[in-house]
C-alpha cells in the first residue's frame, strides 16, 4: 500500500521533509508551508480539507503552536488556523506526527482515536537534533557577541542532550564552562567532559565572571537577585522551549542582552533537520513504533 502524508504549516524543515518523503515514493501534499520550489510530484493544497482528505499520516509543524490556539504556519500566511479546526477534521484512520504534544492535545487525539507519533521522543531524533541545535547556537553566539569566545567564561544551565552537545562543541573554544545541573549523574558526566559543576552557593562568585549565559531548561532557574549579579556585558542565550528560562522583558528589566532562540535547527540547518524528521518518522512507521 502506497504511503500518503500531508505536511502542514511550519518552516523550511517541513519543505525538506516533504522532499525526503517524495524520494521514498510517498504521496505528498503540503498546505501552508513556506513558498518553496517543490518537486512537481508534490501537490500543494489550497485548503486544509484538501490536504487531509486522502492522507493517512499528518506531519504537524515544530512547534505545533506558539500561542496554544493556532497552528504555526509559514510566515507569509496571515490567516490563522485554529487548532480546534484542525482537530475537527482528523479521522480515526489517520496518524498525527508531531515533535511533542501537551496533555490536552494528546487527550483530544485519543478521543478522535488518532494514532500519535511523537517523533521528538525518539533517541535518534533527540541526539541528532541536539547537535544541530549546538551548531546553530554557536553561529548565533559568534554573531551576537562583541568579544572572542577564547576569552569568555560560559554559564550553562542544564545538561540534557542539548546541554551535552553544547558543552562538547563550546569547550575547546572558550576559557571555561560552569554548569548548573541538579542531577548527580549528569554532574559527573559533565566533570568528565571538562565542565565545572557549580552549586547555588557558588553562583554569587561565578555570575560576575561570566560573559555568556546559555539556558536549556524550560523553567526559571535564576532568581532576579542572581541575575543582577551578572556583568552588564553578559549575553544571555535562551534555547529552551516554552515557557523558556527568562521573561521576554529581561533586557529591559536587567539591561542585559537577551536572545530567545527557539527552533534553531529550522533556522540554521533546515535541510538536515527536515531530513532528520523524515528519517525518524520513516523508521517509526516501518517498525510500527
Amino acid at each position: 500500500m502506497e504511503q500518503s502524508i500531508a505536511i502542514i504549516g511550519g518552516d523550511l524543515r517541513q519543505c525538506y521533509a516533504a522532499e525526503y518523503f517524495r524520494t521514498l515514493g510517498w504521496q505528498v501534499v503540503c498546505w501552508h508551508t513556506p513558498d518553496f520550489p517543490f518537486h512537481s510530484e508534490i501537490r500543494i493544497a489550497s485548503h486544509l480539507d484538501d490536504a487531509l482528505q486522502y492522507s493517512r499520516l499528518i506531519l504537524a509543524p515544530a512547534p505545533l503552536t506558539r500561542d496554544a490556539d493556532n497552528l504555526v504556519q509559514s510566515e507569509t500566511i496571515h490567516t490563522p488556523c485554529p487548532l480546534n479546526s484542525l482537530w475537527s477534521k482528523l479521522t480515526e484512520t489517520q496518524i498525527f506526527a508531531a515533535l511533542s504534544l501537551d496533555d490536552t492535545q494528546q487527550q483530544i487525539l485519543r478521543e478522535k482515536n488518532c494514532r500519535v507519533l511523537a517523533y521528538g521522543a525518539s533517541s535518534l531524533f533527540m541526539n541528532e537534533n541536539a547537535l544541530l541545535t549546538a551548531e546553530g547556537l554557536l553561529s548565533e553566539v559568534i554573531r551576537c557577541t562583541p568579544f572572542s569566545l577564547s576569552s569568555a567564561n560560559i554559564l550553562l544551565l542544564g545538561y540534557g542532550r542539548c546541554g551535552f552537545a553544547i558543552g562538547k562543541l563550546f569547550s575547546p573554544l572558550c576559557q571555561s564552562i560552569y554548569l548548573v545541573e541538579k542531577d548527580g549523574k549528569k554532574q559527573n558526566l559533565a566533570k568528565n567532559n571538562g565542565l565545572l559543576s557549580v552549586t547555588a552557593e557558588d553562583l554569587s562568585q561565578i555570575l560576575p565572571r561570566c560573559q555568556i549565559l546559555i539556558n536549556t531548561i524550560p523553567a526559571s532557574v535564576l532568581e532576579p537577585s542572581m541575575l543582577r549579579l551578572l556583568h552588564h556585558s553578559c549575553h544571555i542565550f535562551d534555547i529552551a522551549s516554552a515557557p523558556y528560562g527568562f521573561p521576554a522583558d529581561t533586557t529591559r528589566n536587567y539591561l542585559l542582552p537577551y536572545y530567545r532562540l527557539p527552533g534553531i535547527p529550522g533556522r540554521f540547518s533546515p535541510i538536515t533537520a527536515g531530513e532528520l524528521i523524515g528519517k525518524t518518522i520513516e523508521r517509526m512507521t516501518e517498525h510500527d513504533l
